[in-house]
């Protein structure tokens, strides 16, 4: 009980409102070719941002070298950095930045879960991102209201591949990674059920 009475005082003393839950969320960059797909991002403080090499040898370098994955590196690979500070942080890749490749990551003051229920009125899936992708993609849903969530993956036979999701959410909007690093190229199927609320999407897996 001290040790909890402690730690709300020391809450208070930072200025921080300890109702207050706020959503963290991944960002995929895909390096491939000689570009940053997305190059120019805008996210909340707080979230991470994944940059993943599919082809080529690249690396990440912020401007102010605040983040960096190293030397130059053949596909494939991932680097991550969590942003814990508003700001603008322009980034390239060494060996190409004479071609353009280079993105701005821009963070904003991070968005309460509160705040953000106010915003989500709606069940939805998205698309994932990348579509094609290899081997991993980002799949972004939201509930309206709190609801146990299911997301399943299934082959273009209609065969359950594997389920990502099974527990009950809070309303609000949330983004998953699915790994498809032990499959075969092909199209695959995507399907979210919240309540009454269903929808499938379609993916392809391009190696």
């Amino acid at each position: 009980m001290k040790n909890l009475i402690s730690l709300l005082l020391f809450v208070l003393m930072l200025g921080i409102n300890p109702n207050i839950i706020y959503s963290q969320t991944s960002h995929l960059v895909v390096l491939t070719g000689f570009m940053f797909t997305d190059a120019n991002i805008t996210i909340s403080v707080g979230d991470t941002v994944i940059w993943r090499n599919d082809q080529g040898i690249h690396n990440v370098e912020a401007n102010d070298n605040s983040f960096n994955s190293g030397a130059p590196a053949a596909a494939p690979w991932t680097f991550k950095h969590v942003f814990t500070a508003k700001g603008v942080n322009p980034y390239f890749c060494i060996v190409h930045v004479g071609l353009g490749m280079t993105g701005v990551v821009t963070v904003m003051d991070p968005v309460s879960v509160s705040d953000q229920n106010l915003v989500v009125s709606k069940f939805e899936l998205e698309q994932n991102y990348p579509n094609p992708f290899n081997p991993s993609t980002v799949i972004k849903y939201q509930t309206a209201e709190r609801r146990n969530v299911t997301l399943t993956v299934y082959n273009s036979n209609g065969r359950k591949i594997s389920t990502l999701l099974n527990e009950v959410k809070p309303k609000g909007t949330f983004t998953i990674e699915f790994d498809g690093s032990n499959l075969p190229s092909g199209i695959y199927y995507f399907r979210l059920q919240a309540g009454n609320f269903t929808d499938t999407k379609k993916m392809v897996l391009l190696r």
